[in-house]
């Protein structure tokens, strides 16, 4: 497997929009259970480079495995945040793609934002491990925030500074 991490474009929307909806489907790791459509991932993309955000995809070939985004705060006071989210196609997960997307989007984030922040559901155990040896610190707790498939879970809360991304940059998550 030979994986290349680069910038979203619009030509990658269906692909995305396929990756992203197969991850929905899971029930497991996004807040979205269901598919969004090509025009909403069109729609999300140009939000995200409207703002300054990263999108990234990680391939194997012609095909997406992988994604992230850091999305600017839409407040005033709030867009020196960004927000992450992520994800990885079920057949290639533990391969590395994840931490290698992570650092690459961190790396591009705090070009531009001073703090990155996430959400994760406790019981997705590798990606908050993930996340925690990347540097994030957990800042809160979502008590069983979440209810589905008669599951209950918390939602985690974690936020990465800069400077604290600086001291650590040469870490290997």
């Amino acid at each position: 497997m030979t994986v290349a991490i680069r910038p979203t474009t619009q030509d990658d929307a269906e692909a995305l929009q396929a990756l992203v909806g197969a991850v929905a489907l899971e029930r497991r790791y996004l807040g979205a259970t269901r598919p969004f459509t090509v025009e909403q991932t069109r729609s999300y993309l140009a939000h995200v480079q409207a703002g300054d955000g990263v999108a990234l995809v990680a391939t194997d070939s012609d095909r997406v495995v992988g994604w992230v985004d850091i999305v600017q705060g839409e407040y005033e006071g709030l867009t020196h945040d960004g927000r992450l989210g992520m994800g990885v196609a079920a057949d290639v997960r533990g391969r590395g793609i994840g931490p290698a997307l992570l650092r690459e989007a961190l790396q591009r984030g705090f070009a531009r934002f001073a703090r990155i922040e996430l959400e994760v559901f406790a019981s997705n155990t590798r990606a908050h491990a993930l996340y925690l040896r990347t540097g994030f610190v957990e800042e809160g707790r979502r008590r069983r925030a979440r209810v589905i498939d008669g599951t209950v879970d918390d939602i985690l809360m974690l936020g990465l500074l800069r400077e604290e991304w600086l001291a650590t940059a040469h870490a290997q998550p």
